[in-house]
């Protein structure tokens, strides 16, 4: 029974442990999904380096139309691109389903609503995100990011019309 009880004890130990990294990692990415909003918010650069991988993959559908940005430089010239297109942007980041795949890699999935300006138009959006978190020397980042619009539209348009609820980006072709 002695050592049984040692068993039971190593086994509880393993397991409280395990359970620990667990939730230390997911708190940790809840963390790197605020610092993103934050960064991109506040247009905060250095921030916005630290938060992706160097190999990340980004798509915001349906803008993007299909085509992936790839690499951290890329990624990172899209949301200056996005940063200068709307001003006053304010993100809110809901509903995260945070899943732990191994000690390395982890899935994501959250609601957004976002709230932002170009010129003198207001605007409010909302949609999905679909992330991968890869982590890199004892830290979490962003490998991967789909976003996805549902809903971009001006306040004067407002969002009852469902047939089109997503507004053209500004400045694109279709303006």
């Amino acid at each position: 029974r002695g050592s049984n009880a040692v068993m039971d004890l190593t086994q509880r130990l393993e397991r409280l442990e395990s359970v620990q990294r667990l939730l230390t990692d997911r708190e940790e990415i809840r963390r790197l999904i605020s610092r993103y909003a934050r960064a991109i918010d506040e247009d905060l650069k250095s921030e916005q380096k630290a938060i992706f991988s160097d190999d990340v993959v980004s798509e915001t559908r349906p803008w993007s139309e299909g085509r992936e940005m790839r690499g951290k430089d890329a990624v990172l010239k899209s949301f200056q691109s996005y940063i200068a297109t709307f001003g006053n942007r304010r993100r809110f980041i809901t509903n995260e389903q945070i899943d732990i795949a191994d000690e390395n890699s982890a899935t994501g999935w959250a609601n957004w609503l976002v709230l932002h300006a170009h010129g003198d138009d207001s605007y409010c959006g909302w949609g999905v995100y679909d992330w991968s978190f890869a982590q890199n020397k004892g830290i979490w980042e962003i490998s991967r990011m789909v976003i996805t619009v549902e809903c971009m539209t001006t306040l004067k348009d407002g969002w009852s019309d469902a047939e089109n609820l997503i507004a053209d980006y500004p400045g694109s072709k279709k303006d």
